[in-house]
């Protein structure tokens, strides 16, 4: 293949395919380096194998007509056919044995296998890894406990922990939470086996069961310090740690076993790991595992089929008991594979985890007619709605929803921004509440000591997050007009004015300015997806503060790891956080690949009050009809 055609106009499928420069040169190199230059069939398979990837999929299917089907989303349906017919015709022939190989123990850069009900394209890489991953969890279904209790210990262990001095509140003054039928089955599926797996949606109580889960354990024998708890970004394993604390000061006369669970902090898997920089490696493997007896990993939906199969490899299944927490409706990972949700197959298959698997579904979050939409559109079905303007959607009373259609003005869409601005920071929402701005104004009068340590400045700032997490604008795309770079410009450029008229030395900093930390300083002890507000102290500095286990820790704006505002951020980064109210912003392209059920069914759930979807239809009732489906021989 000709060097000229790195240029994207003289690619043959460049323009159909949202592939990137580095991707075609991949392309041409691995043409290149099996002597097959000129081969465009080939040429157009590796196209679609990118595009795979892209799509979050470990591999493409090359029977006949699946390759076709894919191929058609880059070229016409006759030529679609015609290339695919050729490929196989030359896969048969043995044509591509320089660059793929049929025998799973030659290592060429692709690998084919073949089933009974498939026949798969990978890239070397990703077969290893799904392979491993494979036999790793089988491994797990065949090791017995490696601490099993008698009946009558389990028995005792479970009435403890629900008895009224000893059992978590939904507040520190609160009611118990509830004996649950489901979450007593995840506890008893913990405590009586090697390998569990829990699911549950939003406010089905996932996070007091683990709570429950870690009581249970050290109940048990098991010390604290032989427990790891793990989660895919810095952001959801410091949630971990936050939930212990929360709920185990929630109870009235915690027992010594709970204060010890105080001293156990989440962490991410690759810090768990410990990875070796100067040779691409973790310190901990297959050949030494982690020393633990207990590993939980919360937000599984997260983990990619590469990091999932590392972790697991690390983990002795003779020796260390293996819970997987998670919701199998929200997104996938951002990697490719779906390995938490192939777990999990619907009520019309069977699967070999059903024996270690628990589905919670009772809801505990009010909100009857929100949790009623999210299950509508988990079930690909469009729910009743009339579109209403902007200004009559944020009257909207709890627990409802509305549609906003969008304008193709420029000028109206940020008069929109305004209205959401004004109404959520600008004004006061109840009467007997100050506003956001209000409550900045008052917070620059302190110093910056004196707001984190003192009742005054610590109730301001208290109020301040509380607003903070009231609302949230939530978009599916980074750039353009709805995506969220660009909105944090036109809300930070109108509430800058608003907030701090007069000194202004960044359009993107000011008192009362959201930000949220896009990079993990464990110094600091601040992660990806952390936000917290900017204050300007009186001595001229900016200081932001963020939310620690009740009280507030602050930096200076200098010395923070990297950030972007926070006013609005993608669907995929709020993950594991709630708001009162969502505006959820859909893009203006009704094809747009990232239109799929789950990434509005993982919007829609971060709201416990309103929902405002703002698009065009057309790309609401496409991603209706969207379920992401990545292709994996992960079969179970």
């Amino acid at each position: 293949m000709n060097r000229e055609l790195l240029h994207k106009e003289t690619h043959p499928f460049f323009g159909d395919t949202e592939l990137s420069a580095l991707d075609f040169m991949t392309i041409r190199d691995l043409c290149e380096l099996g002597g097959y230059q000129n081969d465009l069939p080939l040429f157009a398979v590796l196209t679609a194998m990118f595009s795979t990837l892209q799509e979050g999929s470990l591999c493409l299917n090359i029977d006949k007509n699946s390759l076709s089907d894919k191929l058609q989303l880059f070229m016409e349906s006759k030529k679609a056919k015609q290339i695919s017919a050729q490929f196989l015709s030359g896969f048969a022939e043995n044509r591509y044995n320089n660059l793929i190989s049929k025998n799973i123990d030659t290592y060429l850069p692709l690998i084919a296998y073949e089933s009974k009900e498939k026949k798969l394209l990978y890239f070397q890489k990703f077969f290893f890894h799904e392979s491993r991953l494979k036999h790793r969890l089988k491994a797990f279904l065949r090791t017995r406990e490696s601490c099993k209790l008698s009946g009558k210990k389990e028995k005792e262990i479970l009435k403890e922990i629900f008895s009224d001095n000893l059992a978590i509140r939904v507040s520190k003054q609160g009611t118990p939470v509830e004996k649950d039928q489901d979450q007593v089955k995840a506890l008893r599926l913990a405590l009586g086996s090697q390998f569990a797996i829990i699911s549950g949606g939003p406010g089905t109580g996932k996070t007091s069961v683990m709570v429950n889960i870690l009581r249970c354990f050290v109940r048990a024998g098991i010390e604290p310090r032989q427990i790891i708890l793990a989660a895919p970004t810095g952001r959801a394993a410091q949630r971990m740690t936050e939930a212990i604390h929360s709920q185990i000061n929630s109870i009235k006369i915690p027992c010594p076993e709970d204060i010890e669970l105080l001293n156990l902090t989440g962490s991410t898997l690759h810090r768990i790991l410990r990875y070796k920089t100067y040779s691409h490696d973790f310190h901990y493997r297959d050949t030494n595992p982690l020393p633990a007896s207990v590993v939980i990993i919360d937000e599984v939906s997260m983990v990619d089929v590469v990091m999932m199969e590392r972790f697991l490899s690390a983990i002795d299944p003779a020796k260390t008991r293996l819970v997987l927490l998670g919701d199998k409706d929200q997104l996938p990972s951002v990697e490719a594979g779906a390995v938490f949700a192939e777990m999990i197959p619907d009520e019309t298959k069977d699967s070999i985890f059903k024996n270690r698997l628990i589905v919670l579904k009772k809801v505990y979050r009010s909100g009857a007619n929100l949790l009623h939409l999210a299950k509508q559109i988990n079930q690909g079905k469009c729910p009743e709605y009339s579109p209403v303007s902007l200004g009559s959607a944020l009257l909207l009373k709890q627990d409802s929803w509305s549609f906003v259609l969008p304008d193709d003005n420029i000028n109206k869409w940020k008069k929109q921004l305004r209205l959401w601005v004004e109404h959520h920071y600008l004004g006061r929402i109840n009467k007997d509440n100050k506003s956001y701005k209000e409550l900045i104004l008052e917070a620059v009068k302190l110093d910056a000591d004196s707001l984190a340590s003192s009742g005054d400045g610590r109730d301001i700032l208290s109020r301040i997050f509380s607003g903070i997490e009231k609302a949230r604008i939530l978009t599916l795309l980074r750039k353009g007009v709805y995506g969220c770079s660009w909105i944090n410009s036109i809300i930070a450029q109108y509430l800058s004015f608003e907030l701090e008229p007069l000194t202004r030395i960044r359009k993107d900093i000011f008192a009362g300015a959201i930000i949220m930390i896009t990079q993990n300083d464990y110094s600091k002890k601040l992660f990806n997806g952390d936000v917290g507000v900017a204050i300007k102290n009186i001595d001229g500095n900016y200081r932001v503060f963020f939310k620690r286990f009740g009280s507030h820790i602050f930096f200076d704006m200098d010395f923070l790891p990297k950030w972007e505002p926070g006013f609005a951020v993608t669907v995929h980064k709020s993950q594991g956080t709630e708001f009162d109210d969502v505006l959820l912003v859909l893009p203006d392209n009704e094809k747009h690949r990232l239109l799929t059920r789950e990434i509005i069914y993982t919007g829609f759930t971060r709201a416990k009050k309103r929902v405002i979807l703002y698009g065009i239809e057309p790309a609401f009732k496409t991603a209706l009809q969207r379920k992401i489906e990545r292709k994996s021989g992960l079969t179970w």
